[in-house]
């Protein structure tokens, strides 16, 4: 039922004793066709499916409905006895129908013989009983001689049969209606007029589509439609928008032609249902949000703020998600060359812009299938899956090629190199060795000087092993103090064969390796800031042995200071601390130094401090670096030790000219020359005869500790000049 009409109360009509047994619209079974209920049974059995003809009035007279039986007998269809009315059907000159309306009026009902007038004008007697009903309208059962019926007992069978037939329809809680063949309304319960809100008395007999026009177009005229068409039953649900209700729909064919439709309001479901809806509608959003918080979440967590890139946590997280044995894998790990310069010169603004465009150049020649990370500062990660050689090795060239272009910052652009290191491995998951080898090539590309690329190698990675253990082995013998010693090496001078000169050499006795080679560990101290520490003791185990060697009185004891010791400001003050404390002459101490220190103005100044202490400077190593004419002018310098890679070559005439111009220089300046690495006679010979003030090397005395130094050359000495001396006895 639709509009208002056919949406059913869920509560029963007033005075009804609730619902009968099968009229609570319960479900039918699979299958199975939808069985009427009760009233309709009802109805079908009095008004369409008996022999005798029944007519309803209303409680105005008007006729609301016809059986087949009567309609028959009268000669009219439904809408002609509608017309007709009880004043077209009774014969007018019959003078017994007041008398007999009267009766009933007064005694509620009336049995007896009256005639009936068809519409030819012809008239037929027939054996009337009537009997008012509950709602005011009457019902009344026609038959002629001929029917050959049985005859109701009284009119109280009837009335009884026919208030059976409305108590049912009254008593059901569903909505309900009934249309004849022409869609006109021809009944109404009790419940279809309170939920509709209509007198139903007006309504019966009207047309169905022209009381409730907000039907058409909906589910329940197309449903309606169908019944009427095919005679079947149809169950349905629908939803009337002007009374703003969900409705569960009952439609039956009646027998005599119309239909009849129990309607019950099942709005609380649909209500529930939808609210039900909009719950998970509101957990979907909450769990979509959160989601979408948590994607958030990651995306910060695994990206990086300034490129936009994976960062090192997001890179990790996709390596090893990567499922074992799918295929290797390249890693290449960038390093921007020299960009603390441009932070330290710019600004942190500046060098974020620097890594945004480095990063924007990155994507471009990176393929899509490739995994392209910000590792920390200024270092990229590029993973390249299933890459032959050639390929990485193409991408690294261009990567290298492109950090050349300068990138604009403001109104200026930055020259920019890159270094890179690339490592392989058979499958993603051996991330962890893929970026530390990775690491290591590109620390190697730094080493070798920049703005290239390099493979990982198994030598490599053993080096940078040794060097790691060689640290942590040399800061615990610092911190135990009992593994770092001292050998000594004498120079003799060329015009008396006396020692004038001892140079103090560090050498470690490893706890877990043995004896170091100095050209292992010092490069290593170099590096890891150790070599303070190395040189601090270098310098108190030198100038206690001084103290120690009383017979020395007229040697000098040289130890090596390197840069990074010379670049602490209060050099002299340290030299002289320990000084003061063996009681040593400062004239009895030297320290050895780079070439180059002569070009760094602040280290010329505190080598001034230390000679005006009283202690010698040589330069080490003289000819491998590289210093001004002008500036060794100036330089305070005491002494120049020749390297050996010129003495090696001395006996050539090129070599020969490259010594005399070393000594010539040297004297010039005022300087004392030691020649080293010393091997051979011929090269004794050569450096004697370029003037060479004094000569040290493995041909005169190897590096001894301090109670094995042997004071006479192991060889015999010429003079300065080409002349043989023999050696000179112990002092």
């Amino acid at each position: 039922m639709t509009g208002g009409v056919t949406a059913g109360s869920t509560a029963a009509a007033p005075g009804a004793e609730g619902r009968p047994g099968d009229a609570s619209g319960e479900g039918v079974p699979a299958g199975a066709a939808p069985q009427a209920p009760p009233a309709a049974d009802a109805y079908a059995a009095l008004l369409e499916d008996g022999t005798d003809a029944v007519i309803r009035t209303d409680a105005t007279g008007a006729i609301v409905a016809a059986n087949a039986a009567a309609r028959r007998l009268l000669g009219r269809d439904q809408a002609e006895l509608r017309r007709a009315g009880l004043g077209g059907v009774l014969d007018p000159a019959d003078e017994r129908w007041g008398p007999a309306l009267v009766e009933r009026a007064a005694t509620g009902w009336f049995r007896g013989e009256l005639r009936a007038r068809r519409p030819d004008g012809s008239t037929v007697t027939v054996d009337l009983t009537s009997t008012l009903t509950g709602d005011g309208g009457a019902v009344a059962l026609l038959r002629t001689a001929s029917d050959g019926a049985p005859a109701l007992q009284s009119a109280d069978d009837l009335r009884r049969a026919a208030e059976a037939v409305i108590d049912t329809l009254e008593s059901v809680s569903d909505a309900y209606f009934a249309v004849d063949e022409d869609w006109t309304i021809t009944y109404m319960n009790r419940n279809a007029e309170l939920v509709a809100r209509v007198d139903r008395f007006e309504l019966v007999g009207r047309g169905f589509w022209d009381v409730f026009p907000s039907t058409r177009g909906t589910v329940f005229e197309e449903r309606y439609r169908r019944v009427m068409s095919t005679g079947e039953p149809e169950e349905f649900e629908g939803r009337h928008e002007a009374s703003d209700l969900w409705v569960e729909v009952r439609a039956y064919p009646l027998p005599g032609g119309g239909l009849a439709s129990y309607s019950r309001d099942v709005t609380e479901r649909h209500v529930a249902q939808r609210e039900r809806e909009e719950l998970l509608a509101r957990e979907r959003a909450a769990r979509a949000a959160a989601e979408a918080a948590q994607r958030e979440l990651t995306a910060q967590a695994t990206h990086d703020n300034v490129t936009g890139l994976l960062n090192r946590w997001g890179l990790l997280r996709e390596l090893r998600a990567t499922t074992p044995g799918s295929g290797g894998v390249v890693l290449m790990f960038l390093d921007l060359d020299r960009f603390k310069l441009i932070n330290d010169t710019f600004g942190h603004v500046a060098g974020d812009q620097v890594l945004a465009a480095v990063a924007e150049r990155l994507r471009r020649l990176v393929g899509p299938d490739d995994l392209l990370a910000r590792f920390g500062g200024d270092e990229f990660v590029v993973v390249l899956r299933s890459a032959s050689v050639r390929r990485a090795e193409d991408l690294a060239r261009r990567l290298v090629a492109a950090a050349e272009d300068p990138i604009p910052v403001g109104h200026t652009l930055l020259p920019l190199t890159t270094s890179i290191g690339l490592a392989a491995a058979d499958d993603a998951s051996a991330v962890d060795t893929l970026l530390r080898e990775a690491d290591a090539a590109l620390h190697r590309v730094k080493a070798e000087g920049r703005d290239g690329f390099a493979w990982f190698d198994e030598a490599l990675h053993r080096r940078d092993v040794v060097r790691v253990e060689t640290e942590r082995d040399l800061r615990r013998s610092l911190r135990t103090g009992d593994a770092l010693t001292l050998h000594f090496q004498p120079a003799f001078a060329l015009d008396s064969t006396e020692i004038t000169h001892i140079e103090a050499l560090a050498r470690w006795d490893s706890p877990g390796r043995g004896p170091v080679p100095p050209a292992e560990f010092i490069p290593v101290a170099e590096e890891s800031g150790l070599i303070l520490a190395v040189g601090e003791r270098v310098l108190a185990c030198a100038v206690r042995q001084v103290a120690l060697w009383p017979d020395a009185a007229s040697a000098r004891v040289w130890v090596n200071v390197s840069p990074r010791q010379l670049a602490v400001p209060g050099l002299a003050d340290t030299l002289l601390r320990h000084l003061d404390a063996w009681h040593v002459a400062p004239g009895r101490l030297g320290i050895e130094v780079t070439e180059s220190t002569m070009d760094d103005g602040r280290l010329v100044a505190q080598l001034e401090e230390v000679r005006r202490l009283g202690v010698a400077v040589a330069i080490d190593d003289f000819g491998t670096g590289y210093s001004s004419l002008s500036r060794l002018a100036g330089a305070p310098v005491d002494v120049i030790k020749i390297d050996r890679s010129f003495v090696a070559a001395g006996c050539t005439p090129k070599g020969r000219a490259l010594l005399e111009g070393i000594v010539t220089l040297a004297h010039a300046i005022g300087a004392y020359v030691i020649a080293e690495g010393i091997e051979t006679p011929q090269q004794l010979d050569a450096i004697a005869a370029v003037g060479a003030d004094a000569a040290a090397g493995f041909l005169l005395a190897r590096p001894q500790p301090a109670t094995a130094v042997s004071w006479r050359s192991a060889y015999p000495l010429p003079r300065s000049g080409g002349a043989t001396v023999a050696p000179a006895g112990p002092r």
